[in-house]
């Protein structure tokens, strides 16, 4: 089977699908209007003429409109699945004090409320709730302002592979720059001005987004969390609520909730 591209919602204001394109087939085409893209799971990197910026669940993508784009999966039997906004231009518009700069971007910081909303919005059942919820995707993603580099140093690509691995959850900083071959110190800094926060935060941020994605299909918590690389579910309950602001537990409840509502 192919990649897919599925319609969550669709009215005058916003056009929301989910795309799960397979490491195998990476997309490619012409972006015909604006659009906003949130990676829920995997990693590419999005060429535009000769300019390439890395996307994953930590950043957002702004598409100009009327740009020829190829993905790139970079990462090893990795493709990506991502939740894609096509705001009508009477929304865009009524947000034009910020979108201008955003679309410039290309890619920002990708808050974790954007990002649980994203998850959500994947399986909410009400045409109403997830109209909303895919406006307030647009808001949030066009109001934070977080830049980080459109154009990544190599080592920080070949770090940000790795993190994507299956055992990057137990990897220290050394492990991940001996893998990438340079110091710890180098790809330390190299990340930090990249990145904007230490490669340790981001490593425990994609964790966080990673469960985000899988707790709604879990029924062990525990084990989710050890998978993930945290010492213990308590561990892992006190990291997903500090940067959540709800515990494992009470997020399954409310994806599932939206999942049943009709």
């Amino acid at each position: 089977m192919g990649n897919s591209r599925r319609p969550i919602s669709a009215s005058d204001a916003l056009l929301a699908e989910e795309i799960v394109a397979k490491h195998e087939l990476p997309p490619s085409g012409v972006t015909s209007k604006r659009q906003v893209a949130v990676t829920c799971g995997g990693a590419f990197e999005f060429e535009v003429g000769s300019s390439v910026s890395w996307v994953d669940p930590s950043r957002l993508l702004f598409a100009e409109a009327g740009q020829s784009f190829r993905d790139h999966h970079v990462v090893p039997g990795v493709g990506h699945r991502t939740v894609l906004l096509t705001p009508a231009d009477a929304v865009l518009d009524e947000l034009s004090s910020a979108t201008g700069t955003a679309f410039d971007d290309r890619v920002r910081a990708c808050p974790i409320k954007v990002q649980m909303f994203a998850q959500i919005l994947r399986r909410t059942a009400n045409p109403v709730a997830a109209e909303e919820l895919g406006l307030g995707i647009l808001v949030e993603s066009i109001g934070d302002t977080r830049r980080v580099s459109i154009h990544d140093p190599r080592c920080v690509r070949k770090a940000k592979a790795v993190l994507q691995t299956p055992e990057a959850g137990r990897m220290t900083l050394t492990d991940v720059a001996e893998q990438v071959g340079v110091t710890a110190i180098h790809l330390t800094q190299a990340f930090k001005r990249s990145e904007g926060i230490p490669l340790y935060r981001y490593q425990t941020q994609l964790r966080v987004r990673r469960a985000l994605a899988e707790l709604p299909e879990r029924d062990d918590i525990t084990d989710l969390a050890l998978e993930l690389g945290f010492s213990s579910h308590s561990h892992f309950t006190a990291v997903f609520r500090a940067n959540v602001g709800l515990t494992p537990s009470a997020y399954r409840s409310s994806a599932g909730r939206a999942a049943l509502v009709s």
